[in-house]
């Protein structure tokens, strides 16, 4: 009877425990969903004001991340329609504009950090280790959701990238590569603002390992090899860098069809 009891009361403490990690906000997994706003820039020659006028400024789209005290996926929150059409009204031109399949996996146990990259309807893997950023702090604040936040400041590619993040959920982790921070990172700016990301929804809870899988998908290469295979095609194509969202590693896919 004294084990029973003794069983039951230890049961009954590990759900006060956890009842009160969530109510105080310090259970360390669940997800963010983001949106992502990236401003498209479309040049096309021998198309009048008013034509031009109807071509899409920015594209959104939404973003999760999950997340444990050990290892964290970010990756497209819906999967089922990469692809949207955009006619522009009256101009005979249709404007697909594709978001690749790009995932990033972090080690945040051993510092690893694994991305799934989609180019030209090539997939990569690229493995490496997870280097912090330099950040700087800034002693700005606001609040994102419910969640008091303060910016940092970093230099990636010679443009600053603004983060918010929230000592409230200590977890070093956020959007992509954007980690090393006391705090989970809830909104991300950068390209002079061509490429936002800010959490619409945060959710603590408990995670089945399963979503957090490590992508192995895609030829293994190194970052430089990515790098330069982009930058020959693009080249190729008359475009310098890899498009618009370029640093955040999501960048859209812009097809005209006339």
């Amino acid at each position: 009877m004294r084990k029973l009891l003794f069983a039951l009361g230890f049961l009954f403490s590990l759900v006060m425990i956890h009842a009160q990690q969530v109510s105080n906000g310090f259970l360390l997994s669940g997800e963010v969903v983001y949106e992502e706003i990236i401003k498209i820039d479309i040049q096309l020659e021998g198309v009048d004001e008013q034509m031009a006028a109807q071509i899409p400024k920015e594209r959104k789209s939404e973003k999760v991340l999950r997340f444990t005290e050990d290892e964290a996926m970010f990756e497209n929150l819906l999967k089922d329609d990469p692809e949207e059409n955009m006619p522009t009204e009256g101009a005979g031109i249709m404007i697909k504009m594709y978001q690749p399949d790009n995932k990033t996996y972090i080690d945040l146990k051993n510092k690893k950090m694994i991305e799934q990259k989609e180019f030209m309807s090539r997939v990569f893997l690229i493995e490496s280790e997870l280097e912090p950023e330099k950040w700087k702090m800034t002693g700005n604040q606001r609040q994102i959701l419910e969640y008091a936040c303060q910016e940092a400041i970093s230099e990636v590619e010679g443009k600053d990238v603004h983060a918010w993040f929230t000592p409230q959920i200590a977890v070093a982790t956020g959007p992509g590569s954007y980690s090393s921070l006391p705090g989970l990172v809830l909104a991300v700016e950068m390209h002079d603002g061509d490429m936002k990301l800010e959490a619409t929804s945060v959710e603590l809870k408990p995670l089945d390992k399963s979503v957090l899988k490590k992508p192995t998908k895609g030829k293994k290469v190194t970052r430089d090899e990515y790098q330069a295979i982009v930058a020959k095609k693009m080249k190729e194509m008359g475009v310098e860098g890899e498009g618009t969202g370029a640093g955040s590693g999501h960048a859209v896919m812009i097809r005209i069809q006339q």
